[in-house]
């Protein structure tokens, strides 16, 4: 089986750490991350593609090789995946799975994310206004974008 996730949380929120753990212990996991392909590109974590569609449709061709690729495995994208206008930008796109998950990470206390945002490498700290407005703009699925999903999966992390 081709398992697909769709791994959302603003940033700062352990997303990463989530899926390298689960790569840990599922084998032939794929991750494919925002920031490490941003960095690719760019040659900085700190500066972004123009437009930002270019890391994204990085981030599809990779996913869509191994899933062309591999008879079974799992890919987890690690993105932000805030809104339906970003998840359905990669869903259209993304091709050969068998099986989709939205694995989407909150918190009732989102003070934790600013902590986590300064412990990361000062390369890839987020402004704290950034991260106020991801909360902000952090919503579930539309009843419409839902239906695509096998499972969608909320998690607070405290």
């Amino acid at each position: 089986m081709k398992k697909l996730i769709l791994m959302a949380g603003v940033a700062g929120s352990g997303k990463s750490t989530w899926s390298r753990a689960y790569a840990q212990n599922h084998p032939n996991t794929y991750i494919i991350d925002t920031d490490d392909t941003r960095k690719s590109i760019t040659g900085s974590y700190l500066v972004f593609t123009e437009p930002v569609s270019l890391a994204w449709d990085e981030m599809i061709r990779k996913a869509n090789e191994i899933l062309a690729r591999e008879e079974d495995c799992t890919v987890i994208i690690d993105s932000t995946f805030l809104n339906d206008e970003r998840r359905l930008y990669f869903l259209d796109r993304l091709k050969g799975y068998d099986y989709l998950e939205h694995y989407m990470v909150k918190f009732h206390d989102y003070s934790v994310v600013y902590r986590n945002n300064k412990a990361r490498s000062k390369e890839k700290w987020v402004p704290e206004e950034v991260i106020d407005k991801m909360i902000k703009s952090y919503v579930h699925p539309s009843p419409e974008v839902e239906r695509l999903f096998d499972k969608i999966v909320i998690e607070y992390w405290n």
